[in-house]
């Protein structure tokens, strides 16, 4: 008996300790949704209707992806509505707004801010990425047009530019005296491919990093991670989701993440695409709706900071302002 019982005990397969206690229940998955339909910027007043949530990633990372992951969570049917692909090139060409809606059609107070992927040639400018926090490029498009120099070309292009200027200029004095701050973001989602985390080029990795000053130059917008392609990253998540709270390969993921860019554990969180999935699994749900739910609280502790600073003039119910 005492042989049978220790060769047992050595042959049994302990699961590691979770890295991260998650909640995989019904009750908590329909928490989590509840709390993000029913989310609100601001209580009692009329100026800020939603929250602007800023993507920005590496090309094929999943921004898009992420996009339609979240749209098919509150539709509850599955999404195409971002363009999504696995190539080295960007499927979004700049910047693109996505407004959630629950299965009834209502607007949610949040909408995704989908932006060009950023590759080891090609990134997003730091002032463009301003602009984009101050509200002054939503919908509009920036891509450079193809430009061959003929005369023709030449003079389409000074034209394009002309009046790209002055619809510019003209947006922003009309901000400036009237500022809508359902265009500005309130915080912002970094979007990283859990399975190259280990070999991300240095141009990305530094990237990020003037992404992160910025963020803070402005008061400290409040940031987070989604790790995505969790089961790329894994043989043991690709067979059962419920893996990632303590798969070894994850943790490591999220470090790496951690020593790269100084982020916190609690800021990281890996996630697994609906990419081919033609139904809402409820795991994938909870892996989105927890950091979501998050970074909306974050955003709203950021306002009610920004407010409290004069830098936001919002009228509440009442006549009050501040």
């Amino acid at each position: 008996m005492k042989q049978n019982r220790g060769a047992g005990g050595r042959g049994q397969h302990q699961a590691p300790k979770p890295w991260r206690n998650i909640d995989w229940s019904e009750e908590n998955f329909q928490t989590l949704k509840k709390d993000v339909e029913n989310f609100v910027p601001l209580q009692q007043q009329n100026q800020l209707k939603r929250m602007n949530i800023l993507l920005l990633g590496q090309v094929s990372a999943g921004k898009s992806s992420i996009v339609n992951t979240i749209t098919s969570i509150f539709s509850e049917h599955a999404s195409h509505k971002a363009e999504s692909t696995n190539s080295e090139k960007s499927v979004t060409r700049y910047y693109r707004q996505y407004q959630i809606r629950s299965r009834t059609e209502d607007e949610l107070a949040f909408r995704l801010c989908d932006t060009k992927g950023i590759e080891d040639k090609e990134t997003i400018r730091t002032e463009d990425i301003q602009r984009m926090i101050d509200g002054e490029k939503l919908d509009m498009e920036t891509s450079e047009p193809s430009y061959d120099g003929s005369y023709r070309a030449t003079f389409q292009y000074c034209k394009d530019k002309l009046f790209g200027f002055v619809r510019w200029m003209t947006e922003l004095i009309w901000r400036a005296k009237v500022p809508d701050y359902n265009k500005r973001a309130y915080c912002v989602v970094y979007v990283i491919d859990s399975s190259n985390v280990q070999i991300l080029s240095e141009t990305v990795a530094n990237y990020f990093k003037e992404c992160r000053k910025l963020m803070k130059q402005n008061g400290g917008i409040p940031e987070i991670v989604l790790l995505t392609k969790a089961d790329d990253c894994s043989e043991e998540v690709k067979r059962d989701l419920k893996a990632i709270s303590h798969c070894p390969d994850i943790k490591t993921a999220v470090q790496k993440v951690m020593e790269k860019f100084g982020f916190e554990e609690n800021q990281i969180y890996p996630v697994v695409n609906m990419l081919k999935d033609v139904t809402v699994r409820r795991e994938t749900s909870i892996l989105f709706l927890t950091p979501l739910r998050q970074i909306l609280r974050e955003g709203r502790e950021y306002i009610h900071d920004m407010v409290d600073k004069k830098k936001m003039h919002i009228e509440f119910s009442g006549g009050h302002v501040v």
